[in-house]
């Protein structure tokens, strides 16, 4: 597209400007989709993305690892979600511990290192992985470059994941998803989202 500019004397000249590429938006995975294939690996203490060549095995865990000690829930959280963070990282604890007396584990991804999560998370019965490349959450289709959030959702500023919680078996098929694509229902669903996972993962 070329267009003409006008100066303050009136000079007239012309610039062209690429026409804005159209937004691929993100595809979050569904319920009866397969969960992909990840690994997380242990450093110091935490667990995080990427799983580097130099990392011995003993350090790894794979998502077939994690789905032999049986159904697994994933969620994705980003503490710079402004209000919506708190409310949703209260969610998680109480989901981890209804998880975790159900036989089953949550595993949360992150875009901060857990070292720096509040003491109530770190003490939860769930397992928080800081995803640093950001992998992970792609490959669930809950993040993308190309699709930020702060793009559409006011008040966010960061590369930012879409809220969301998976159950996985162990097939890896997923069973149930929440998403909370607009940032406005979780906050009024707790509960009920907390009853459909545990649900899910007894039935």
């Amino acid at each position: 597209m070329t267009l003409e500019l006008v100066d303050e004397w009136g000079d007239i000249s012309s610039t062209t400007v690429k026409d804005r590429r159209p937004v691929e938006r993100v595809q979050p995975l569904r319920t009866g989709d397969k969960a992909p294939f990840f690994s997380i690996a242990n450093r110091a203490g935490y667990w995080t993305t990427p799983v580097l060549p130099s990392t011995p095995a003993e350090h790894i865990l794979t998502l077939p690892h994690l789905l032999e000690a049986g159904t697994l829930v994933v969620g994705f959280y980003c503490p710079c979600w402004g209000r919506y963070a708190e409310p949703f990282l209260d969610t998680l604890i109480r989901l981890a511990e209804a998880v975790h007396a159900h036989g089953a584990q949550l595993v949360v991804f992150s875009n901060e290192h857990p070292r720096y999560m509040p003491n109530k998370a770190q003490e939860a019965p769930m397992t928080i992985v800081f995803d640093a490349d950001k992998s992970v959450a792609q490959q669930f289709g809950v993040y993308s470059e190309a699709d930020p959030i702060w793009d559409r959702i006011s008040g966010i500023s960061e590369e930012v994941y879409i809220p969301a919680l998976y159950v996985v078996d162990a097939g890896r098929q997923i069973r149930y998803q929440f998403l909370d694509e607009n940032f406005e229902s979780l906050t009024h669903q707790a509960q009920p989202v907390i009853e459909a996972i545990t649900h899910t993962i007894v039935s």
